[in-house]
């Protein structure tokens, strides 16, 4: 998991005493590429099981690779489609192009990365972007390469990741979709490093906001929740139980943003997410309409879409009720109908998000019943009375039993010796 890699990262930096830099004239040292690993074994305590080759390329040798990537990620037409639905549904601003914008932050932000479909780890040259004054201090100082060093132990990280417990390489389906599972499975020593590693990365959001002023927040958010919320929600079971503890999480991990964003709902009194299946859209699929998207959108989404017209703390509190949700999409023509079900912890938590509806998602039938709140949006000749009376008769919600943790994280002495898709 990316905050897993974060964190081993900043602790191998943290206990590192190699010399000289990674990547100089566009050549790899390979003596200070084998200290790093040595380390980050010491520390992880996973040996890798084959070689990582390391590519330096230009910054258009590293943009056409991110290029490739992308097309790699996703399958034909789904950027499209996702951008269509998030637009209309508010994620996203009117005339977003979604494509060039993750082109660019991730040409920009992907100094380097690991593939897990060539085996191999890909660096810049030079990595962009002025390091910080305490960095370059530093780095004066000890003659170290701290930014590079960084960069590489985290995609080495990912390496042993994928080595152990196999990264996935190929997309998840636009119409079977589990967006925000996957969001929350992308985030994966003693307490006072890891304090001072998760109060570093909480400037992580405002940084980049700084940075990128003109990327959509949904971009912006998803990249910071996987280093800031999933490195402090990694912390924990590290702090506990040392990289054993880690393996668990590895081995079972978060099911939603939810439990990320509120670890104790992972580790203590586990809250699984509701299941909803929806039905009820077949009348419009015999008239033509086709299923674009199907997912699940989840707490770390729908926090996103309510900060758009609400302050950060009150948008957050409108989110954290969440229980799951269900959102198909489906296109005819330039005509879009989006049929959402959410549930909620409780009705006064369904209440809360329905109340605050008109002001996110405009033009919207809304419909709350209990828990259950249901959104749609469509065209006017769209029967939408009709539609909403089928998709509650239809659609189905299984609400699974709150599972208490009982197996122990640790001891809490830690354990730890000196010696990394948007949507």
């Amino acid at each position: 998991m990316r905050r897993a890699a974060v964190l081993l990262a900043m602790l191998a930096l943290v206990a590192g005493c190699a010399s000289r830099r990674l990547v100089r004239h566009g050549q790899v040292n390979e003596d200070a590429l084998e200290t790093l690993r040595h380390r980050l074994v010491a520390l992880r305590g996973l040996a890798f099981t084959t070689p990582v080759p390391v590519l330096p390329l230009s910054r258009e040798g590293i943009g056409s690779v991110v290029k490739d990537e992308i097309e790699q990620s996703y399958a034909p037409g789904d950027i499209e489609h996702a951008e269509a639905v998030y637009t209309r549904l508010g994620l996203l601003p009117p005339g977003t192009n979604l494509r060039p914008a993750l082109e660019g932050l991730y040409q920009q932000e992907g100094a380097g990365f690991y593939d897990p479909r060539t085996k191999r780890l890909v660096v810049a040259e030079s990595v962009p972007g002025a390091p910080s004054v305490g960095a370059g201090l530093l780095g004066f100082l000890t003659g170290r390469d701290l930014v590079s060093e960084f960069l590489v132990a985290h995609e080495l990280t990912h390496a042993l990741q994928d080595q152990h417990y196999h990264l996935p390489t190929r997309p998840e389906p636009l119409l079977d979709g589990h967006g925000d599972r996957e969001l929350a499975r992308h985030a994966q020593l003693d307490r006072r490093t890891i304090d001072m590693v998760v109060g570093q990365l909480h400037g992580v959001p405002g940084e980049l906001a700084k940075k990128y002023p003109d990327l959509p927040e949904l971009l912006r958010a998803s990249l910071a929740f996987q280093y800031d919320d999933g490195t402090a929600f990694v912390g924990q079971a590290l702090a506990a139980g040392g990289w054993a503890a880690v393996d668990r999480v590895h081995l079972d991990p978060p099911e939603s943003t939810e439990q990320v964003l509120h670890p104790p709902r992972y580790y203590a009194d586990r809250d699984r997410p509701i299941t909803v299946t929806l039905g009820g859209t077949d009348g419009l699929e015999a008239i033509g309409f086709t299923r674009i998207l199907e997912d699940t959108l989840g707490e770390l989404l729908i926090r996103v879409l309510a900060t758009r017209v609400l302050p950060a703390e009150r948008a957050a509190q409108v989110a954290e009720g969440w229980g799951g949700d269900r959102l198909r999409a489906l296109q005819r023509g330039n005509d879009l109908v989006l049929v959402w079900m959410t549930a909620w912890d409780s009705p006064t938590e369904a209440g809360e998000f329905a109340d605050a509806l008109p002001g996110l998602v405009p033009d919207a039938r809304v419909e709350r019943r209990e828990e259950r709140v249901l959104v749609l949006q469509g065209p006017p000749d769209i029967d939408r009375t009709g539609l909403a009376r089928r998709v509650w008769s239809r659609a189905t919600v299984v609400r699974p039993e709150r599972e208490a943790v009982t197996r122990p994280l640790g001891d809490g002495t830690g354990g730890c010796k000196a010696g990394a898709r948007f949507l």
